[in-house]
């Protein structure tokens, strides 16, 4: 869960002796657990973590003439939490700090591109506030201020959404997320110890929580975990071999294109050529489209979109009805581009455009969006196989197949 954002200038100012002191004056400091406030959140995030984020930011950047900004993840050393930094350098020198405090637990892969776009959005209202200040504009710094408090708040907002994801969506964050494809897939091949998984992961991610990785996969009932016995003992170090917990897939899970029956009965009752446009145009699609024969680069688009909070919410709008082009119910964010989703969504072949009288443009879903789960029969002749190859143990297997058949006929509703 998110405990704060907190905004920063950086600035070197001139104590009584004389002395320069480098020091860091709040722009906008947001508290969402109420345990800390603007003057007491040291147990939060220490000043010399502070510093220590804006160096790790900042190094070889200190040409005043350059423009630039990054973004940084980071575990703070003095206090149990883990931060997403934003670092702005103005082409005089000005320097800005965003951080997003988290805990440890939290998966801040997540909401990488959540971070990026609010990056994107407080890079103009910085400058703003910049030029502003050196102009003395009160109404202009008033304005700058009140644009980057509304950014981090709606950023807030978003988080806390990505941190309460419904079942679709956790789908999605199984395709989204590298290392979860990579168990999803390890584990299309063959049982593996969590053990093994673990140190895979960590080639790939060495700050990767395997436990929080498994999480969808344990939510969603795609996984069973058990203990297994070892086969024989280490003369050297004493231990069984190929003993500890295993997992083993019992549901392969990906996202598929569906019409939404709501939204076909809503067309064929509304008496407008609608439909027909329609209906020739998703006869079209099912001649092609094969859920089976989906790309992983597919899946991932798919994925990338349910996990996006605008396009996640004009989706679920869109399954309620069809609008017209110009008279779309305003639910997105204040700073969302209306345009670039209608487009992303249409490129997905969510929604599509249909013309009624007079060339009226509606925007109408066009397919919806469900996860398709099914028995992995492919399994069979891979564990099979992989245990006449030594890659597993008869006792891993023989679970792995008891397993198999005793999931075969469970359903798994979503």
């Amino acid at each position: 869960m998110i405990q704060a954002i907190l905004s920063f200038q950086f600035e070197l100012n001139q104590n009584e002796s004389g002395d320069i002191e480098p020091d860091f004056n709040p722009i906008e400091l947001i508290f969402v657990n109420k345990d800390f406030n603007v003057d007491d959140y040291s147990a939060l995030i220490d000043i010399s973590d502070i510093f220590g984020i804006f160096y790790q930011h900042s190094a070889g950047s200190f040409e005043v003439s350059k423009e630039f900004g990054n973004f940084q993840l980071s575990k703070l050393k003095k206090t149990p939490y883990q931060a997403w930094s934003y670092f702005m350098q103005e082409a005089g020198g000005v320097q800005t700090i965003t951080i997003l405090i988290f805990e440890l637990d939290d998966e801040l892969e997540l909401f990488e591109d959540l971070i990026k776009q609010m990056g994107n959005k407080l890079h103009g209202f910085y400058k703003e506030l910049v030029r502003a200040k050196k102009t003395k504009r009160l109404s202009a710094i008033e304005k700058a201020n009140y644009d980057i408090s509304n950014q981090l708040k709606l950023t807030q907002f978003h988080v806390d959404r990505l941190s309460n994801l419904d079942k679709l969506q956790k789908v999605g964050l199984i395709y989204k997320s590298k290392e979860r494809l990579e168990i999803l897939n390890s584990l299309r091949e063959r049982p593996h110890s969590k053990m093994e998984l673990k140190k895979k992961i960590e080639l790939m991610n060495r700050d990767a929580n395997i436990d929080i990785l498994l999480e969808p996969f344990i939510e969603l009932n795609l996984i069973r975990r058990d203990w297994i016995k070892g086969d024989e003992r280490d003369k050297e170090k004493g231990i069984f071999k190929n003993q500890g917990e295993f997992l083993f897939l019992v549901k392969d899970i990906t996202l598929s294109r569906v019409p939404n029956e709501h939204i076909i009965k809503l067309l064929t009752e509304s008496e407008n050529k609608l439909f027909y446009e329609y209906r020739k145009k998703m006869r079209k699609f099912i001649q092609t489209y094969k859920p089976n024969n989906q790309t992983i680069e597919e899946t991932v688009k798919l994925a990338n979109f349910l996990l996006n909070p605008d396009e996640y919410d004009f989706f679920n709008l869109m399954k309620t009805g069809f609008y017209p082009l110009e008279k779309i119910p305003k639910i997105l964010s204040e700073w969302a581009d209306r345009e670039k989703i209608l487009a992303e969504l249409e490129e997905l072949d969510i929604i599509t455009i249909l013309h009624g009288k007079k060339k009226k443009e509606w925007v109408v879903l066009f397919n919806d969006i469900q996860p398709l789960i099914f028995w992995p029969e492919y399994l069979l002749p891979r564990i099979r196989r992989k245990y006449k190859l030594k890659e597993i143990t008869w006792e891993v297997a023989k679970k792995a197949l008891d397993l198999l058949e005793v999931t075969y006929v469970e359903k798994i509703e979503l």
